[in-house]
């Protein structure tokens, strides 16, 4: 189950049976992805049937089927893996928050104003388009996806109206496979498209007979079986811009088209176009066997059991089985409550089978276990922490940031494979995307040829970060008591750098915090004012001493000379 059985032979060797085409060799690696994950699909199933009712695909063919809703004993799997999901998707990638950062690596540079204007700015755009697009619906499926079976994959497609169209895929449409370096580089994805679509998409001439009559007999909406293979482009020209010769490159063919060499459509990218984060692997593993769905797949099938045990319980409480005599065969008798029933004492007595008092207690008390248990793997009772604990409301700021990095220190692991296999890969293709669109605004001259890096703020960041400010606002506070009785101390304290570190913690707007260029500008102006006025200050005693100086001379007292020179004594 290893990546070993997905090695294909190079482009270009031919085997026994003769030189095989693109499409077969496709063909065949999909057959060796498809092998490495069909023991895994019975499980998906189950999965599904028990935590995800009605879900559209099937796991094990890919073609649209409808999963009937048959999880009726008990929704506690269902509404663990909602809380998880919707946890995931407030605590690792929130529309209403930051939850990533632009940066350099090199912290000096960042703070250069016309850098750091820049990255900001790339990041409310990057903001806005996901905004703007279905990029947050599309996350939450991918987050179920993800905690249910293991893996959810997310394709990001240019549009010439949205800009982008986020397809979050199910995973029964589609396989995955690792490279050497076990990250996920090659996507087989079965879109279920209509003729009509086809028709649309793909020229006419690529089409088979069958689509062909379908759309000229009107039947469009009929469903084609189209695969969709996505790879790194290892064989490609560098020197040429064409896209088949970009680094990622897609092809498309017709899983019916009897003519091999006949591909639908060949094209590339300039990025990864697709994410799929794994919730935990080892290095012989493509698909993750530690998904919560997996970890509580016993616990539900145990509790859905005991969920229908309980229903009979129920029914045997309300309404016992009724043993009468076989006299009364023919004789009407209501078991409806407080319904009266007479009959003759020669007919024999009704005997009513009572069940155990305690067993509805004891199924009940069974059903709330489980149910805990459903919930620890699901990690739904650690989002639930703050809202549910006991105690007086509202609560301590200082407690909800404990209780938030006690929560996600436990998820620690999976947030940093979703960061790295899932967000990071987003933000790379849609920063691509706008760049294609030219919305990308010119980087400052530092920034040439220097790659850019992500600094995810996830909730046991922002809880840290928040913890670091408050540490500053106390400094600040005993500083401030201090120096009231020892002034000198407001010389330890770099209110500057205070301001700078407390800004860059809580993602404050970079454009109201001046940068140190402008601070020092103003403070070298404000200096020579702050002389200037000292030297006017110091001219007025002068002057007001030379006019007194001049009418002392002038007076005089006398035969003994002027005031000036009695007081000088002369």
């Amino acid at each position: 189950m290893g990546t070993l059985s997905l090695i294909t032979k190079p482009e270009g060797i031919s085997s026994s049976s003769g030189r095989l085409t693109k499409r077969e060799r496709l063909d065949k690696r999909f057959a060796s992805a498809k092998a490495v994950r069909d023991p895994y699909d019975a499980d998906f199933t189950e999965i599904e049937r028990l935590a995800r009712a009605a879900r559209s695909r099937s796991t094990s063919t890919g073609q649209l089927k409808r999963m009937g809703n048959t999880a009726k004993q008990d929704t506690a799997g269902i509404i663990a893996g909602r809380t998880l999901t919707h946890g995931m998707s407030t605590g690792l990638s929130n529309p209403a928050k930051p939850w990533f950062k632009l940066t350099t690596g090199d912290p000096d540079l960042d703070a250069f104003n016309p850098v750091k204007l820049w990255l900001y700015a790339v990041e409310q755009l990057i903001y806005g388009h996901f905004a703007s697009t279905n990029y947050y619906d599309a996350n939450k499926i991918s987050y179920s996806e993800l905690a249910h079976v293991g893996h959810g994959v997310q394709l990001a497609v240019e549009h010439k109206e949205y800009r982008a169209v986020y397809h979050a895929l199910d995973h029964g449409e589609c396989w995955i496979a690792e490279d050497d370096g076990l990250r996920v580089t090659t996507l087989f994805y079965k879109p279920a498209y209509t003729v009509d679509q086809m028709v649309r998409k793909f020229p006419w001439g690529r089409l088979t007979k069958q689509v062909r009559d379908a759309y000229d007999k009107g039947d469009i909406m009929k469903l084609v079986e189209v695969m969709c293979v996505i790879e790194k482009n290892d064989d490609r020209d560098a020197s040429k811009l064409d896209s088949m010769n970009k680094p990622w490159r897609s092809t498309w063919y017709e899983v019916r088209q009897p003519d091999k060499n006949i591909l639908l459509k060949e094209g590339g990218f300039d990025n990864k176009p697709f994410s799929a984060p794994r919730w935990e692997t080892t290095s012989s593993e493509v698909y993750s066997s530690a998904a919560p769905g997996f970890l509580a797949l016993a616990d539900l099938r145990e509790l859905e059991f005991t969920a229908r045990r309980k229903g009979r319980a129920m029914d045997m409480a309300v309404r016992p089985p009724v043993f009468l005599p076989g006299g009364l065969q023919q004789t009407a008798i209501s078991l409806d409550p407080g319904s009266l029933n007479f009959i003759n004492d020669m007919q024999g007595k009704i005997d009513v089978v009572r069940p155990d008092s305690n067993a509805l207690s004891w199924i009940s008390d069974e059903i709330e276990r489980l149910t805990r248990r459903v919930n620890q793997l699901f990690y739904a009772d650690l989002w639930m922490t703050v809202t549910e604990m006991e105690g007086i409301q509202p609560r301590n700021q200082d407690e909800l940031m404990y209780r938030n990095e006690e929560k996600l220190t436990q998820l620690g692991p999976v947030v940093d494979r979703v960061n790295i296999e899932k967000l990071e890969v987003d933000i790379d293709r849609t920063y691509s995307i706008l760049d294609n669109l030219g919305q990308i605004p010119p980087a400052p001259p530092e920034l040439q040829r220097r790659p850019l890096l992500v600094n995810f703020v996830s909730v046991l960041a922002q809880a840290q970060l928040a913890t670091s400010n408050s540490s500053i606002e106390r400094a600040a506070q005993f500083v401030g008591f201090v120096t009231g009785m020892f002034p000198d101390a407001a010389l330890k304290f770099d209110a500057e750098k205070a301001i700078d570190e407390f800004a860059r913690n809580s993602h404050t707007n970079p454009k109201i915090i001046r940068s140190d260029e402008i601070v020092a500008e103003m403070k070298t102006e404000m200096a020579q004012k702050e002389k200037m006025q000292q030297v006017a200050a110091m001219a007025q005693p002068a002057q007001q001493g030379a006019q007194a100086a001049e009418l002392l001379s002038r007076t005089q007292v006398g035969t003994g000379g002027s005031m000036l020179d009695q007081m000088m004594g002369v």
